[in-house]
C-alpha cells in the first residue's frame, strides 16, 4: 500500500508516517524543506522526501511528477500540511494573512488530489485534515483565516467526492482532536499518537464515511 502525506516533517503528519511505517505501508512525503527532516529520515528513506510547497502550483505540479517517476498508484493521500495563520479576533485580521493560510489549508490540498489523480483509482483515499473550528457550528470565534480556510476546506471535500465517487475513490474531512503539536500547543489533551491511530483505524474500516467530515473517533460532525 503507497501514502503521499503532505507537510509529513513534524507533528501529525510525521506520526502518521510512524504508523504507517509500522503497518508496513511505502510512505513518501512532501514538506518544504526536505534537507531538515531529520526525524522523517529515521523512518522512511530519504529519496522518499520529496520537496513541496502546497502554497505554489508549480512546486505541486513538479512533486508530483517527481512521484509518478516512483510509483504508478497511490492508495491513500493526507493532505495534512496546514498552518494556523493569525489566531487574533477581528480588529486584527489581515488580508496578506488570509491568503497565505487559505493558499495552503484549501488550495493546496485541491491541487495535490488534481495533479495525483492519475495516481488514483478504484479504493483509493483522499483524506483532508480539517478541523473542529472549520464547523459552521462551532462558536468559539477568533482565528478567522484558520476558520474560514478549514471550512472551505470541507467543501472541497464535499466536492471531491461528488466528482470522484464515480472512480470508487473515496474523500473524507477529519477533525483530527485538538492535538499536542506545534500549532496545537502543550495543553492540548490528545496526542499525536491517538489522534493518529484513531483516524488509521476508522481508515481502515471505511464504514459509512465518504464525503463525510468526522473526527478521529469515527463520529461524524456538524459542517
Amino acid at each position: 500500500m503507497k501514502v503521499f502525506i503532505t507537510g509529513g516533517n513534524r507533528g501529525i503528519g510525521l506520526e502518521f508516517a510512524k504508523q504507517l511505517t509500522e503497518k508496513d505501508w511505502d510512505i513518501y512525503v512532501g514538506c518544504r524543506e526536505p534537507k531538515k527532516a531529520d526525524k522523517l529520515k529515521k523512518i522512511i528513506p530519504e529519496d522518499n522526501i520529496i520537496l513541496l510547497d502546497v502554497k505554489l502550483e508549480d512546486s505541486i505540479r513538479a512533486a508530483v511528477h517527481v512521484l509518478k517517476t516512483k510509483l504508478e498508484r497511490l492508495d491513500l493521500i493526507i493532505n495534512n500540511a496546514g498552518i494556523i495563520g493569525n489566531r487574533a479576533g477581528l480588529n486584527k485580521v489581515e488580508i496578506d494573512d488570509h491568503i497565505e493560510t487559505f493558499l495552503t489549508n484549501t488550495i493546496g490540498p485541491l491541487f495535490v488530489t488534481k495533479y495525483c489523480l492519475p495516481l488514483l483509482g478504484k479504493d483509493s483515499t483522499v483524506v483532508n485534515i480539517s478541523s473542529l473550528m472549520g464547523s459552521i457550528d462551532d462558536t468559539s470565534g477568533g482565528s478567522y483565516s484558520y476558520r474560514i480556510s478549514k471550512a472551505a476546506l470541507n467543501m472541497v471535500t464535499k466536492n471531491l467526492q461528488e466528482d470522484l465517487k464515480g472512480k470508487g475513490i473515496s474523500v473524507v474531512s477529519f477533525h483530527p482532536g485538538w492535538v499536542r503539536t506545534r500549532m496545537g500547543t502543550p495543553v492540548a489533551p490528545v496526542s499525536t499518537k491517538r489522534s493518529i491511530s484513531g483516524m488509521l483505524k476508522v481508515l481502515e474500516t471505511k464504514k459509512n464515511i465518504d464525503g463525510k467530515f468526522i473526527n478521529f473517533k469515527g463520529e461524524e460532525l456538524p459542517w
